[in-house]
């Protein structure tokens, strides 16, 4: 599956406008950390770098991981009859 940035702003920006608590859903903040950790934002001694670098061998493992999840979320709700 190639990722693809658009596409998935683009879920991100579906799931702001139509999931219930957006906002709250940990799965969204991990993405803008992943994003934030790609754009080089995160201190090195950040707790949440310390986090990804312990869950993730890199940004972009992080990031095609969190798309999958997206994609499941967001699938309900673009493909209403």
């Amino acid at each position: 599956m190639s990722l693809k940035y658009l596409d998935f702003l683009w879920a991100l920006d579906f799931l702001y406008r139509y999931y219930p608590k957006y906002h709250s859903n940990e799965l969204l903040i991990l993405a803008d950390d992943i994003f934030k950790w790609i754009n080089n934002e995160l201190p090195e001694d950040s707790s949440t770098l310390v986090y990804l670098k312990s869950c993730f061998s890199s940004p972009y493992e992080a990031l095609s991981a969190v798309w999958k999840e997206i994609v499941l979320l967001a699938g309900p709700f673009i493909r209403q009859n």
